[in-house]
This record gives structure tokens, sequence and C-alpha cells, in this order.
């Protein structure tokens, strides 16, 4: 096991209070829009998970005699899964996937900051393999807002959206069939743009994933005489994971060539995957795959930069 040091999202005493406190402000937006659209079992289920992630974590860090640190952390990642949830996802379902991402991948990996999967999307996919809802047909936004029956006995089935006969202002602001937080492009940008201005965020991260993944997409357009790109990006939930999923404080190690290269690697995978994954998979798996090849990335680099420090002290 190589030493694995917090990522230096922001160089303070208070390092770890600070980014997660960025972070969970930056979600607000997202889970302003995901309340409007869905009502009450929405803003229900992310205050369950938040909670129930904070409060798994504190008694995981009791047992093992372990610092507790910020309490802002558990609630940013229990309200990541949340919004990556179905808004008629039923309270049980959530609790798996929350206490699976805090208990098994968090804790067993050796507790914050030194997991080699983002927990949150660990967490997301463990539900998606246990109880796999039907993601292709999601709740119309703006219907049953004040209904709470799907958090005990679950969804109805409604028949699947079919996005091609939406408006692009009605896409663009997220008015769409979706997981609770990933539709919404403006609210999403909205908190990109909050975590950058707090330096949480170095720009050229999510650059280089939206970037990349945009020319390879692009690049399929034009071979196979297609236009999806602009569909793709506003409707798949991209930015939500450019935003929370993959530059995470527990997958990134430091700001520089790895991060770089952990940007387009994720790029390529989710490009990839864009050709047999559609919903939570699409979003997740690239990320959870990106997550453990950085980690070799990582030791390479440190093993490369080791020896090259040896070579020259010994030539000196």
């Amino acid at each position: 096991m190589t030493e694995r040091v917090k990522a230096p999202f922001i160089h303070t005493e208070n390092n770890d209070a600070y980014s997660a406190a960025a972070h969970l402000v930056s979600l607000v937006p997202a889970v302003a829009v995901g309340v409007v659209f869905y009502g009450l079992r929405a803003a229900v289920l992310i205050a369950f998970c938040s909670l129930l992630f904070a409060l798994s974590d504190d008694v995981c860090s009791r047992i093992r005699h372990m610092s507790r640190g910020s309490i802002l952390n558990p609630l940013f990642n229990g309200a990541v899964i949340a919004l990556l949830l179905p808004p008629d996802t039923p309270l049980y379902v959530a609790a798996t996937g929350v206490l699976f991402a805090s208990v098994i991948v968090r804790q067993l990996s050796g507790g914050r900051g030194s997991s080699f999967l983002n927990a949150a999307a660990a967490g997301r996919l463990f539900i998606r393999i246990l109880f796999p809802l039907n993601e292709a047909a999601l709740a119309i936004p703006g219907e049953n807002r004040l209904s709470l029956t799907s958090l005990l006995t679950g969804p109805r089935t409604p028949v699947p959206a079919d996005l091609s006969q939406y408006y692009f202002a009605e896409l663009f602001m997220g008015r769409f069939p979706s997981f609770i937080g990933t539709s919404c492009t403006v609210m999403l940008l909205a908190g990109l743009i909050y975590l950058l201005a707090k330096k949480v965020l170095k720009p050229y991260l999510p650059a280089c994933y939206l970037g990349m993944l945009t020319l390879l997409l692009l690049i399929k357009d034009i071979y196979m005489d297609t236009a999806q790109t602009g569909m793709f990006l506003l409707t798949s939930g991209i930015l939500f994971t450019a935003s929370y999923l993959i530059f995470d404080d527990d997958t990134v190690k430091s700001f520089g060539p790895v991060a770089v290269t952990q940007a387009f690697l994720c790029a390529g995978l989710t490009f990839l995957a864009s050709f047999k994954l559609t919903g939570i998979d699409l979003l997740v798996i690239p990320v959870l795959i990106t997550g453990i090849l950085t980690d070799v990335l990582d030791f390479a680099f440190k093993v490369i930069r080791a020896t090259a420090e040896e070579d020259s002290s010994v030539k000196s």
C-alpha cells in the first residue's frame, strides 16, 4: 500500500472542512431545482441520504476510534447519492446505497480520504445492481410534487419519455424526466463556477474532461453522419459527473499530471461506454474505473519520480 495523502484541493489548516463546505454549498442550485421539479419526495430523499451518511460515518469513526472530521463531507456525499436517484426511489433502496458507500467503500478502505473509489458513485452503482430500477421511465417534472407515497411503495411505471420531442430550452433548463439533480445545465454550471471561484477545483480539470469528451463525440458525429453531441451533453447528466464525481477528495491525489491524466482517461472511458451504456451506468462506471486506474498511475508517477531523484543523487 502506498501512503495516501488527502488531496490538496486547498492549502489551509482547515482543508477538509473548507473543501466540503464549498462542495456542499455548490449543490444548492441542483437541490433547489430537484425540489421544485419533484417536490416533497425529492426533499425528503436528499435530507434522508445526507443525514444517514453523516450518522453512519460518525458511528463507524467512533467504533474505529478515528477522527470524525467535518460532518460536511458525509453530508455532501449523501446528497450526491440522492441527486443521482430517480425521484420516486423508496427510502429503503436509498439507504442500501448510502450504507454501502459509507461502511463498505469508505470505512473498509481506510476511511475518509483513503479510498481509491468515489464513495457516492460506488453507492449509487450498488443500488443499480441490487435494485434495477426502470431508469428509462422516470417521473415527469411537476407531477405529484406533494406526494410521499413512492418513498415507501416505490414508483409507478410511467411511459419512457422521447427527449427528441422536447424544446432546447426545456432540455437546457432540465425540465425533462431525469434523476433528481442531474438535468439542469444552468444550475450545474452555477455549482461548477462556484467551486472554481472558491478554488477548491482547478478549472483545467473539468475543462480537460468536458473538452476531450466533446471532441470525441463530435468526431463520432462526423464519422457516423449524426448530430447527437448536443443532446448527449444536455441530457446525459455528464456535467454532474464533471462537477462532483471525477475530482473528489478521495480519488484525486494531487493537481498536476496525474489529475490531468485522470480527466482525459475518464473522458475516453465515458466516450467508449456511451456506445453501450446509458443512465447511471454511463455516469458512474467510467468514474469508478478511472479511480482504480488513477491509483495505479499515481503509484507509477511516484516510482518514476523516486527513481529519477535517486539517480540524480548518485550522479551528484
